[in-house]
C-alpha cells in the first residue's frame, strides 16, 4: 500500500538537490504543500550546475567552453533556480548554494575531501530539519548518488552527541533506466491541478535546460511526486548490479550481475566507501578484471580534516579474489582489508559515459552483519516445505540445516526410487516431531508435492510464514531467515532470486530468461528469476494458493507467481547466491516437456485474464 506524504505546520523541511532544476523536477509540489501547511522550508543546492558543456554549447552556440564560460553558465543557472523558487513561493533568503563542483561530487566523496561534508553538516545543524528530502543513492547520475552518500555521512556527524531526533528522510529518483520501482517505503504526494500548474511554470524558468530537454522536464509536472522513506530500497527493481552481499569465511562476498547500459561502458571498477560515524575511512577500489582471477585493492581518501587517519593496510597488501566473466561474478574482499565502519556503501563505476550503471548501495558493515545474525536466532512460526525426488545424496544436509530455522518441516518423498525415503524417515524419527514426511507411492511431480504439503501445513501446523526450498542443495538454508523477514515486513510472497543467469545450465537458463522477459513486460515488478524454488509466503496467501492453483510439475510455481501478480500482492525479491552443483545434475527439469507446461500455464492465464478483464 502506498502512503501519502504528510507535512504539518510544525515541520522544518529541508530540500537538498545536486543541481539547479532538481528542486522543481523532484519536489516542486512538495515545496508548495509545505509552505501551504505553514512549515519552515530550506532549499540547499550542492552545485551551481556549471559543468554542463554540451547543453551550454547548444544554448550559447559556442564550441569552446573554458573556466570563465562555465562560471558564467553557473551564474545563469543559479538565477533560473531563484526564479523557479519564487514561482513556488520560496523566498531567496531560504535558499543556499554550497558551490561544490558540478560533476565532481563522487570525487569529493572518494578522495576524502571534507569540504562538501563540512558544509552539509553546518546546514543540517543550523536549520535542524524534521523532514529532509534528498536524492536517492540509487540514482544513475553520479552527482545525485554521491550527494546521497555524503548526506548520510553528514547526518551521522550532525547527530553525534545531539539529543534532537533524527529527521525523517525522503529520497527521490530523477535519473533511472527502468520503470519507477515500487517498494515498502514508497510515498506519493498527489498534486492538485493548481499545484501542478505552478510546478510546470517553475520548470519553465529553467530556460537553459528547457531548450534541450523540454519534453522530459515537463513530464515531471505529473499528477504526483514519488519519494522513498528513510533508506528503504525499492524492491523488485533490479536497480543495482550488486545483488547480494554476505560475510563468509573471513571475507565480504559480493555477487554482481552486470548489464549493458547505454551511456556507461568500459571495464567496471568496484568502489567501496566506509562510514565510521565520527570519522571517514578510505575508499577502496578494485578493477574487475575477471580473467585475472585477482586484483589489488587500492586505497584512496583519508579521514575528515582534523581527525587521525584510520589504520588500514597498505594498497599493496591485499587482493580481492574474482570469479566470473564479462556479465558479472563473485568478488571476495578480505575483512582485514576493510577499514572500521558502521556502514559500507558500494558502487560499480565505468570509465566512460555520462550516467553510471547504477548508484551507491548501502550494505551492512561486518560487525553489523554479525549482530543481525546473532539477533535473528531461530525463526518462530515458520513451516518449511522440502520437495524431494531421488536426491538421497543431498537432501539430508538440506533438511538438517533448514530445520534450524523453522518450527516445523514437511519433507515430501515424491515417489523416489533411491535412498531418499529412508533418509527422510530417519531424519523425522530423530527430530523430536519437528520433521514430518509425506510419501507418494509414485512420482507425481514437484507441483503436486508442494500443494499437498501446503494442505497438510494449513490443516496441522501453526505458522505465519511458509518457506519452500528444494531438496537438491541448490539453495542455502541459512538464507531462510531473510525470506521470512521479507514476509513479516509485509510481503505476501518473497522470492529468492538468483542473478547470475550465465551460471545456470542451458536447460534452466533459456526457459527462465524467456519467461522473465514476457512477464516483465506485463508486470514491471515481476522477479527476474521466475522459476526459483526458494520462496516464502504468508499464511493468507498460502490459503489462496491451495484454493486456486492447480498443477503437477514445474509450472505450478509459475502459477503461484502469476496469482500473486494478478492479485497485485506485494512481492519481495531477496537476492540469493547462484549455486549449481555438478552442472545441476540433480535437477529433474525436462527442458521440452516442462517448458511446454510453463508456456501453456502462461497462455492459459493470459486467456482467463482476458475473459475476466
Amino acid at each position: 500500500m502506498t502512503n501519502e506524504v504528510r507535512i504539518a505546520g510544525a515541520d522544518r523541511v529541508m530540500l537538498l538537490v545536486p543541481h539547479p532544476d532538481d528542486e522543481s523536477l523532484a519536489a516542486g509540489g512538495l515545496l508548495q504543500r509545505a509552505l501551504a501547511a505553514g512549515a519552515s522550508v530550506r532549499v540547499v543546492f550542492a552545485t551551481d550546475g556549471e559543468n554542463n558543456p554540451w547543453t551550454q554549447r547548444l544554448v550559447e552556440r559556442r564550441l569552446r567552453i573554458g573556466a570563465a564560460e562555465r562560471e558564467r553558465f553557473g551564474t545563469r543557472r543559479r538565477a533560473e533556480a531563484s526564479a523557479a523558487l519564487a514561482e513556488l513561493g520560496v523566498p531567496a533568503a531560504d535558499a543556499a548554494f554550497l558551490g561544490l563542483p558540478d560533476q565532481g561530487i563522487t570525487a569529493l566523496l572518494t578522495s576524502g575531501d571534507g569540504r562538501g561534508l563540512g558544509r552539509l553538516v553546518a546546514e543540517i545543524v543550523s536549520f535542524r530539519p524534521t523532514i529532509l528530502v534528498a536524492p536517492s543513492a540509487l540514482d544513475v547520475h553520479a552527482d545525485h548518488s554521491g550527494l546521497a552518500v555524503l548526506l548520510r555521512l553528514a547526518l551521522s556527524r550532525a547527530g553525534a552527541g545531539s539529543a534532537a531526533p533524527a529527521p525523517r528522510l525522503l529520497s527521490y529518483l530523477v535519473h533511472l533506466r527502468v520503470a519507477r520501482p515500487e517498494g515498502p517505503g514508497l510515498e506519493r504526494l498527489t498534486l492538485t491541478p493548481s499545484e501542478r500548474e505552478r510546478k510546470r511554470r517553475a520548470v519553465l524558468h529553467h530556460a537553459t535546460q528547457i531548450r534541450v530537454h523540454r519534453r522530459k522536464f515537463l513530464s515531471f509536472a505529473a499528477e504526483s511526486e514519488t519519494f522513498y522513506e528513510n533508506d528503504a530500497e525499492p524492491s523488485g527493481s533490479g536497480l543495482h548490479p550488486i545483488r547480494l552481499a554476505s560475510i563468509e569465511s573471513g571475507s565480504l562476498r559480493l555477487e554482481i550481475a552486470l548489464r549493458a547500459r547505454p551511456g556507461a561502458w568500459g571495464r567496471p571498477t568496484l568502489l567501496l566507501a566506509a562510514d565510521g560515524g565520527a570519522s571517514r575511512g578510505p575508499t577502496l577500489s578494485v578493477d574487475l578484471d575477471w580473467k585475472a582471477g585477482a586484483a589489488p585493492i587500492r586505497l584512496s581518501g583519508a579521514a575528515a580534516p582534523g581527525a587521525a587517519a584510520p589504520s588500514v593496510p597498505s594498497a599493496g597488501g591485499w587482493e580481492a579474489r574474482l570469479r566470473g566473466r564479462c556479465r558479472g561474478g563473485l568478488v571476495s574482499l578480505p575483512l582485514a582489508a576493510l577499514p572500521p565502519a558502521d556502514r559500507l556503501f558500494v558502487k560499480i563505476e565505468r570509465p566512460f559515459g555520462f550516467f553510471d550503471e547504477a548508484g551507491w548501495l548501502g550494505i551492512p558493515a561486518p560487525a553489523d552483519a554479525a549482530k543481525r545474525k546473532d539477533a535473528a536466532g531461530d525463526s518462530t512460526g515458520v513451516c518449511c516445505v522440502v520437495p524431494c525426488y531421488n536426491v538421497g545424496a543431498l537432501c539430508g544436509q538440506v533438511i538438517r540445516e533448514a530445520v534450524r530455522h523453522a518450527d516445523q518441516l514437511i519433507a515430501v518423498d515424491d515417489g523416489s526410487t533411491d535412498e531418499t525415503g529412508e533418509i527422510l524417515r530417519a531424519l523425522a524419527a530423530a527430530s523430536g516431531g519437528r520433521v514430518r514426511v509425506i510419501a507418494f507411492p509414485e512420482n507425481r511431480g514437484k507441483g503436486a508435492a508442494l500443494l499437498e504439503a501446503f494442505r497438510v501445513a494449513l490443516a496441522e501446523v501453526r505458522f505465519d510464514t511458509l518457506v519452500t526450498i528444494d531438496g537438491d542443495g541448490q539453495h542455502r538454508p541459512a538464507d531462510i531467515p531473510r525470506l521470512v523477514a521479507a514476509c513479516r515486513d509485509g510481503a505476501a510472497l518473497a522470492v529468492g532470486e538468483r542473478s547470475l543467469f550465465f551460471k545456470m545450465p542451458l536447460r534452466s537458463r533459456v526457459g527462465n530468461t524467456l519467461t522473465s522477459l514476457l512477464l516483465s513486460r506485463l508486470f514491471p515488478g515481476c522477479p527476474n528469476d521466475t522459476q526459483s524454488g526458494f520462496r516464502a509466503a504468508e499464511r493468507g496467501f498460502v490459503e489462496r494458493i491451495v484454493e486456486l492453483v492447480r498443477g503437477r510439475r514445474y509450472e505450478t510455481e509459475l502459477r503461484i507467481l502469476l496469482l500473486a501478480l494478478a492479485e497485485r500482492r506485494r512481492i519481495a525479491i531477496v537476492p540469493i547466491p547462484t549455486i549449481y552443483l555438478e552442472g545441476n545434475r540433480s535437477s529433474h527439469f525436462r527442458p521440452l516437456a516442462d517448458s511446454l507446461r510453463i508456456g501453456a500455464a502462461i497462455v492459459t492465464w493470459l486467456w482467463s485474464a482476458r475473459d475476466t478483464g
